[in-house]
């Protein structure tokens, strides 16, 4: 029988919402950046994920909603680099700056949504102590621009619960254009972000559809390419397919779709 180590932090999550996988996937980046040796697995039978390290969620969610937090190129604020600095082990996230990456495609905003400034506001958003606890994928609130409380700030649109009404044609409106305000989930907006400069869906084929792969036993951060894309075959992994699909007609801005479950 395989002895699991004791995990310090769990997180619920919804696996066939690929912006919570992609999420979890950068909570044990920055757990490894932060206390090295750090190991994560998912737990398909209680929906759950685990990272065995030398601390706590509380400690690990302030440590992010504290970190410096630095913008790659002042005179491109829309689609520079994010770079997360102490007390971390700096981390430059730019996986959507060339196609040598792999993940180019993944990118979701465009036009005047700003990498920089949504990250800030998400990070922003979590220091509150409602995201201290294992839902805090769930935890969901109107996100307003640091330093201006009365300007919302979209998400980057990689929780899937926000594509399904993402379409003006779906609701009969466009939310943008009225200057509405809605709730996003901060913790899956940011640590997505995060984690998907360390794992990638797998490409099936079809245009900006992918792939996916939870695993069941421990794997260190440096194992995260391998065992996302399913390249692992760990024994009972799971697959879900997702699309990235464009939300509004100009056919630039995205979101990613809930996933289905594979064979």
């Amino acid at each position: 029988m395989t002895s699991y180590p004791r995990p310090s932090i769990t997180v619920n999550v919804d696996a066939t919402n690929p912006g919570q996988f992609f999420a979890c996937c950068g909570l044990l980046e920055l757990a490894e950046r932060l206390w090295r040796g750090a190991q994560g697995w998912f737990d398909n039978r209680d929906g759950a994920f685990h990272i065995a390290a030398d601390g706590t969620l509380p400690r690990l969610i302030e440590a992010l909603a504290t970190a410096k937090m630095l913008l790659s190129n002042e005179e491109d604020i829309y689609a520079t680099p994010v770079v997360i600095a102490e007390p971390f082990r700096p981390l430059s996230i730019d996986w959507w700056e060339t196609d040598q990456t792999g993940a180019r495609d993944l990118k979701v905003w465009a036009g005047t949504m700003e990498s920089f400034g949504i990250a800030q506001a998400m990070q922003q958003a979590l220091r509150s102590g409602e995201f201290h606890g294992p839902d805090l994928f769930d935890v969901g609130m109107v996100v307003t621009t640091p330093g201006n409380p009365n300007k919302k700030k979209e998400p980057y649109y990689f929780d899937a619960r926000r594509a399904g009404n993402a379409h003006s044609r779906d609701i009969g409106f466009s939310p943008n254009d009225l200057n509405l305000t809605s709730v996003a989930h901060p913790a899956v907006e940011l640590l997505c972000l995060v984690g998907l400069q360390v794992a990638r869906p797998a490409f099936t084929g079809q245009t900006r559809v992918y792939d996916y792969f939870t695993w069941n036993v421990p794997l260190p951060s440096s194992l995260l390419l391998a065992a996302s894309t399913g390249k692992l075959t760990l024994p009972r992994q799971r697959g879900y397919r997702f699309e990235n699909w464009f939300r509004t007609g100009q056919k630039k801005h995205k979101a990613f779709r809930s996933a289905i479950p594979l064979d």
